[in-house]
């Protein structure tokens, strides 16, 4: 009988199903957002008749609409993507500093986006706007704590690889 690594035992692990629930989910979600996000200047008239918008009639508003969700959707499939990878680390070993590094970006993006929500708020304010803004803001602080929380395990976990 031969005992098995720690890598060894890691690459059998099978997925928890919350894991694979979620990157389905993610999948999913990633899959409906580019779809949204590419036909978002074909069926801006359809979006906007499905959810009214009072400012869609002032001049310059539907460019504006363009420009402002697509530069807010492009950056919200990149967070979507650093999620998926960092799920299929899961099995493995999910303590790397790969995933410390995908929490600060998706973090710093989600700054971004909400800044840019906020910067909309000084040229059509609306409740939803200010509500994202914050939401993306409470976001952000979550994947910063969380790159912290996952810092501190990877420097516990390589101490204790190196002790043994």
């Amino acid at each position: 009988m031969t005992l098995k690594t720690k890598e060894e035992r890691g690459k059998h692990m099978r997925e928890p199903l919350s894991s694979r629930v979620l990157r389905i989910s993610l999948y999913i979600a990633f899959g409906l957002g580019l779809l949204g996000t590419l036909t978002l200047p074909f069926m801006l008239e359809y979006y906007i008749g499905f959810f009214y918008d009072a400012y869609y009639l002032e001049p310059g508003y539907r460019i504006f609409l363009i420009v402002f969700i697509m530069s807010v959707a492009i950056p919200g499939l990149w967070i979507i993507l650093e999620m998926i990878w960092m799920l299929s680390s899961i099995p493995r070993n999910p303590f790397v500093m790969r995933n410390v590094r995908a929490l600060s970006r998706s973090g710093i993006i989600l700054f971004v986006i909400s800044a840019m929500f906020f910067a909309k708020c000084f040229v059509y304010i609306t409740f939803l706007t200010v509500g994202c803004g914050f939401l993306f803001l409470i976001c952000g602080f979550f994947a910063f704590t969380l790159s912290n929380l996952f810092r501190q395990a990877v420097d516990y976990k390589e101490e204790n690889d190196l002790t043994i």
